[in-house]
């Protein structure tokens, strides 16, 4: 049963007390009054007055034992005070008080309707129910309402004398007293039973309340350990549905560890009989780990035995991460090798680390309050770009000078950053910085290695690149002129053989400190490796200019240098080339400058050459061309054309000359005298032309003759393809692809200027051809150096009258004395004679009457494809001029 709090249990008793007392005095004295003897009346006084003391005391000490302590502050307890807070609120006061009313006098009016049945008698028994219903609805006072209305209407209306409150019969007066003591003992214990199970219903809904809206875990075990009631949170923890977690084990809930973890605790808290906490790791049987602090109390019973055992858990796992997170920033704090100091909301110093102190030699108790700008190396400036940009990005990152405690400057490498508040202000900035002296020092030395010489200490190839870049753009602005110059030493190799290359490395040190003594502040002056150096002249007005700077600097590179009692001197081979005038690309204006270099050492050595941009850009021109003829042949723009040949003296067709042209995609149909003089400069290429217009050449002599028109084919050769170590060989391959033409019928021409060049050679090469059945003619015979002796060798079938003595013999008479001596002189060595350039029927005419009937030219027949040769040779034996000529 909940106990009252103390005032009102006091007030209980009290009222209690009274009415015990005085039922006590008014019953004893009625008692008294049965006895007639005064002797027996005093015994009997006494000992009603002794028991009245004994029972009064036995009360009192039931009483005082029964009375609630006071709490530590002289008031109820909290749960007391807010126990009869809730209570009290929910009293139905006059309500009650008029139920209680109502009830007594609809009771009364029963008993008087009853007065005939019951003979006079008052049945007070039948005015207990209104009072206890009035003390169950209301309470105390309600019953003790009941009790009073009931009696005074008893008393009134049914005990005699009527409508009197004075009772005449003793026993009658015996009988309202023991009434009114049942009624008012009834009302004062329902009153106690109806607080009590308020009470215990008011603390059942706030600890369910409290088990319920817990985020921590709340559960009651058994001492065999099994789970009679959890919360929500509980289950959640676990991860097991609430009904799932009544009834079950620890062992069935958690891992084998972490439930004998569970049991052993539990069994101190048992053993103890007190109340423990501890913080436990525990894994769940979903292997989930967690960690809870755990306040664990014993459950006593009536007798105070231990019963089981409470417990609240608050999952902790959190907050361990948390202190763990903190720790270990403690530590990179502590240990951080790198400076880091923390400044509050005003910039001011409030924590440093080990390593703050270590770089700026600043102990922490001289760092706290200031702020960084009291480590600049320069205090004065008002530079704030860091501050601003934290600001605006909150980060900010990059290199500062700073200053140590003992004045030493150094590099230090500084990054900032914001720390904020829930409401987004600033609270502190954390800077981070640490000490790169050493890491510049050595960028800077890999700097140097990587743009200067380690020998000379001159720039190097890549600086030379970058500052040659810069001089471009200087001169591009200023509108002057840039020298890009380059040269080695001349015989520098003999120097290293004659006094070793210690000595060489020393004459190349003196000679840069020499070089530099005369060259401008602007002048770049770099080591290429070897003895190889480049030269940067800027701002030159004219050519002249660079001329003085080029003489004095030959005359430094010549000067005597004594190195271990030797007197060395050399001299040096320069190429220049300028810029605006040649290239503005820095790659090309150093090869141009290196190419000018080799043209002076050919020209002597120990002088200057200037390169000229005009023959590079016809070199460039002519590789170009090279390139697109290359290209040509690899894509069959190249075809042939074929200019007949005849017989004056029967006005046959007997042969047609291959003629290559080239069909340019874009510039059309070429004459082979705008490509040929390129192609002749590259054996390769050539050679490749060569089989190309032989196999092209043959393939289509092969269709004629299948369709009949028995021809010869000519084809020109050049002197490289014919001095070639193999044509004799792939002639022989390239016939035999072809077994059905008479190898008579091919004839190779040769330019008379080719064969002389190694006419030894000539003869043996055309004498293996002429055993493989081929034929050779001499073309344009007569324009070069020509030797009987080597014209009486040579397997010469067919000399080939030059077109520039045929075009004028019939208004020059020397070219027309010239082709009679070719034709005459064709007789007496018993070769066949032809003549080329033949344009009009007065050239034939001259022609046939100096003895040469074989002729071509464009009147006779252009140069034309294949497939328009069968229309021309139709439409010549129809042209009636040249056939009378043939008939005469």
């Amino acid at each position: 049963m909940v106990k009252l709090s103390r005032t009102p249990f006091i007030h209980l008793v009290t009222l209690t007390y009274c009415l015990l007392a005085l039922g006590w005095i008014f019953l004893s004295d009625n008692l008294l009054a049965l006895f007639a003897d005064k002797d027996a009346i005093l015994r009997a006084s006494s000992w009603k007055g002794g028991l009245f003391v004994l029972a009064t005391s036995v009360l009192l000490y039931l009483a005082l034992r029964a009375v609630p302590p006071p709490s530590a502050d002289g008031v109820a307890t909290q749960l007391g005070r807010l126990t009869m807070g809730t209570t009290a609120g929910r009293r139905r006061g006059c309500v009650a008080c008029l139920f209680a009313l109502a009830i007594t006098l609809a009771t009364l009016g029963l008993r008087q309707s009853l007065d005939g049945l019951l003979d006079g008698r008052p049945l007070l028994i039948l005015f207990i129910l209104p009072v206890a219903l009035s003390a169950l609805l209301g309470g105390l006072w309600p019953g003790l309402l009941a009790t009073l209305v009931a009696t005074l209407g008893v008393a009134l209306l049914f005990l005699a004398p009527s409508g009197a409150l004075a009772v005449d019969s003793q026993a009658e007066r015996l009988q309202l007293f023991f009434f009114v003591l049942t009624c008012a003992a009834l009302s004062i214990i329902i009153e106690l039973l109806r607080r009590t199970r308020e009470g215990l219903e008011f603390n059942r809904r706030l600890l369910d309340g409290i088990v319920a809206g817990s985020e921590d875990a709340i559960f009651v075990k058994d001492r065999a350990g099994r789970y009679l009631l959890a919360n929500k949170a509980a289950a959640a923890f676990v991860g097991r549905p609430l009904d799932e977690l009544i009834g079950k084990r620890d062992a069935e809930l958690f891992s084998p560890a972490s439930a004998e973890l569970i049991a052993r605790h539990d069994a101190e808290v048992v053993a103890s009989r007190k109340v423990r906490t501890c913080d436990e790791a525990l894994e769940s049987d979903q292997g989930r780990n967690l960690v809870f602090s755990i306040s664990r109390g014993p459950l006593l019973d009536e007798s105070g035995a231990v019963s089981g055992l409470f417990g609240i858990a608050r999952d902790i796992s959190e907050r361990r991460r948390i202190e763990l997170a903190q720790r270990e920033a403690a530590a990179v704090f502590d240990s951080s090798y790198e400076g880091i100091m923390v400044l509050d909301g005003a910039r001011q110093i409030v924590r440093v680390n080990p390593a703050f102190t270590r770089i700026t030699g600043y102990s922490p108790a001289e760092a706290l309050g200031q702020q960084p700008a009291w480590l600049a190396a320069d205090t004065t400036s008002s530079d704030d770009t860091p501050w601003r940009s934290l600001q605006a990005q909150g980060f900010w990152s990059g290199e500062v000078c700073s200053r140590r405690k003992n004045g030493e400057r150094y590099a230090q490498l500084l990054s900032l950053s914001q720390v904020r508040n829930q409401d987004g202000s600033v609270q502190h900035y954390v800077g981070l910085f640490s000490d790169i002296s050493q890491l510049k020092n050595h960028q800077a030395e890999l700097d140097r290695a990587a743009h200067y010489d380690p020998l000379t200490g001159l720039p190097n190839r890549r600086l030379l690149g970058d500052r040659l870049e810069q001089a471009i753009a200087r001169a591009a602005r200023s509108g002057k002129s840039l020298a890009v110059c380059q040269f080695d030493l001349d015989d520098f190799r003999q120097v290293n053989e004659r006094h070793g290359h210690a000595a060489g490395d020393e004459l190349l040190r003196r000679m840069a400190g020499n070089l530099r003594a005369v060259l401008r502040s602007d002048d770049t002056l770099a080591h290429l490796g070897g003895d190889g150096f480049a030269l940067l002249l800027g701002d030159l007005d004219s050519a002249q200019d660079c001329a003085a700077t080029l003489t004095a600097l030959q005359a430094a590179i010549a000067a005597p240098v004594t190195i271990a009692d030797s007197r060395l001197h050399t001299t040096a081979s320069i190429g220049v080339t300028l810029y605006p005038q040649d290239t503005d690309d820095g790659d090309t204006l150093l090869r141009h400058a290196d190419q000018a270099m080799f043209l002076a050492k050919e020209a002597g050595k120990n002088c200057y050459h200037l390169f000229d941009p005009e023959s590079d850009r016809k070199a460039q021109g002519h590789r170009q061309q090279l390139e697109r003829l290359r290209l040509a042949l690899q894509r069959g723009e190249f075809v042939l054309h074929y200019q007949p040949k005849v017989d004056l003296g029967d006005g046959r067709l007997f042969g047609v000359e291959a003629l290559i042209r080239w069909q340019d995609p874009q510039r059309g149909l070429i004459a082979p005298g705008e490509f040929l003089p390129y192609i002749g400069s590259v054996g390769s290429l050539e050679r490749a032309l060569g089989e190309w217009v032989l196999d092209t050449a043959l393939a289509q002599l092969e269709q004629w003759l299948n369709s009949g028109l028995q021809i010869d084919m000519s084809v020109n050769i050049s002197a490289h393809q014919l001095m070639h170590d193999d044509f004799a060989d792939s002639l022989d391959r390239l016939l035999c692809r072809y077994p059905a033409i008479p190898r008579a019928r091919l004839e190779l021409e040769i330019l008379e200027t080719a064969a002389i060049a190694d006419m030894p050679r000539a003869i043996v090469v055309m004498q293996r051809c002429a055993r493989l059945g081929v034929r050779f003619a001499l073309d344009d015979f007569g324009t070069g150096y020509s030797s009987l002796t080597y014209l009486r060798k040579l397997p010469v079938d067919t000399l080939k009258i030059d077109q520039s003595f045929v075009r004028d013999m019939l208004v020059d008479p020397d070219d027309r004395a010239i082709v009679d001596g070719v034709i005459r002189l064709a007789a007496a060595f018993n070769r066949h004679v032809i003549a080329e350039g033949v344009e009009t029927l007065e050239h034939g005419q001259a022609l046939q009457r100096l003895g040469c009937r074989l002729a071509q030219g464009y009147g006779i027949g252009r140069p034309m494809p294949a497939e328009q040769l069968p229309a021309w040779l139709h439409d010549w034996q129809q042209r009636a001029a040249w056939q009378r000529l043939a008939v005469s």
